[in-house]
């Protein structure tokens, strides 16, 4: 390319900067107004998420206060168990505000109705911020299942409870009539024939005394009566996450003994495979359901007395000079051979979910087997079990309206 033909293609760009710089002023113009724009509606999103975040908050703190007055039906302000129909404010009905350094963040209502299951409740919260009457209210509803231990809000009927057939022998003691505490308790009740033998006592809390009566040894007790009183899967799924948190909980063939000591609490010994038994549609072979055996010298506190609840998703086996406090729980077969001292103050429950054998509770010679109702132990797993109602895990929700 020649010079000539060099400058005049040069000469042809003359005139270029101006459009360029016209095309750059208009895309820093749109940025600008882009960025204004959102510069104006990102405070208003970021309040719309604060109010929104405060009002979950309200809302949970309705959830909270529906579990305390639950866990305290004695309190002027609780909820009581069990419930026929919760009153004002756990009906809906009533706004309470809640307070930050003495400004009201905003305002919840909650309701406590009964669940599918005699020791479950549903708790529907709302909240609103700043308040349920104010022109640009934000509104949030939670609702959330609660689940509390069976036994501390509906104590077993006996002593001994056993949906099949039960047979006590040797020197064995099982009494309900010292205490009344959560009322009047037979000694036994089972679904089945009930046989005592040998110098075994029960008693009842009648009023005579006397042991092995029609009231002391309660028998032929239909399913639906005992269904009541036996755990579900949504109790046993409770139980285990109490019992892991324990570090007591275990699976398969365990044997407690002064080589693996029983350590207070909640315990748990679950199928080998984990699974609850016959849950669903499925049915659990023999082979899957746990097989506990606890021996005398057991207990590994101080007192050499265990205290707390024991729940076997199989058959248990209880041998020797053991003693606890609290409450034991068998899905299958319960077998009690006592020696010396032995005693379960508190309550014993077998569901014989298979039926494979007959409840027995038995001493040897010159030994003790004894079962004695406590209504405290039972609802308190001797003192070291009360956790009160809970949340269910996967029934925490947000709803609409």
């Amino acid at each position: 390319m020649s010079f000539r033909q060099l400058r005049q293609l040069l000469g042809e760009q003359r005139g270029v900067a101006l459009p360029m710089a016209m095309l750059a002023l208009v895309l820093l113009s749109a940025l600008i107004i882009a960025f204004s724009m959102l510069a104006s509606s990102e405070p208003v999103i970021a309040n719309n998420q604060l109010q929104v975040a405060q009002a979950r908050a309200v809302a949970e703190s309705g959830v909270e206060r529906a579990i305390w007055a639950l866990n305290n039906p004695a309190d002027p302000n609780g909820i009581p168990n069990p419930l026929v129909t919760a009153a004002s404010p756990y009906d809906g009905s009533t706004t309470t505000a809640v307070m930050k350094d003495g400004v009201q963040v905003g305002v919840f209502t909650v309701s406590v109705t009964n669940g599918t299951v005699p020791n479950e409740r549903v708790i529907v919260a709302t909240g609103w911020v700043p308040s349920d009457t104010a022109a640009n209210k934000v509104k949030q509803k939670i609702q959330v299942s609660v689940l509390q231990f069976l036994f501390s809000g509906f104590p077993p009927p006996a002593a001994l409870t056993v949906r099949g057939e039960i047979s006590i022998g040797g020197n064995t003691l099982i009494d309900a009539w010292t205490d009344r505490t959560c009322g009047n308790k037979a000694g036994t009740n089972s679904e089945g024939l009930t046989t005592t033998g040998g110098s075994a006592s029960v008693y009842g809390a009648d009023t005579n005394h006397t042991a092995n009566e029609a009231t002391d040894v309660v028998q032929y007790v239909p399913d639906a009566t005992l269904d009541k009183y036996m755990l579900t899967d949504t109790d046993f799924n409770q139980l285990k996450k109490l019992a892991q948190a324990n570090g007591t909980y275990y699976k398969g063939t365990v044997t407690f003994d002064a080589s693996n000591p029983l350590n207070n609490g909640i315990v748990f010994v679950d199928t080998v495979t984990g699974n609850n038994i016959d849950v669903g549609n499925t049915t659990t072979p023999l082979s899957d359901f746990a097989s506990v055996e606890i021996h005398g010298n057991a207990p590994s506190s101080a007192d050499g007395i265990f205290h707390g609840i024991i729940v076997v998703n199989g058959s248990l086996t209880i041998s020797g000079n053991f003693q606890m406090y609290g409450l034991v729980y068998a899905t299958n077969d319960l077998t009690y051979t006592g020696t010396g001292t032995g005693l379960i103050k508190g309550a014993a429950l077998s569901r014989n979910i298979r039926d494979t054998s007959t409840t027995s509770i038995d001493t040897n010679t010159g030994g003790n087997a004894s079962i004695i109702y406590d209504c405290n132990a039972v609802k308190t797993g001797g003192g070291q079990s009360n956790p009160g109602f809970l949340p269910e895990k996967g029934t925490y929700r947000e709803i609409s309206g």
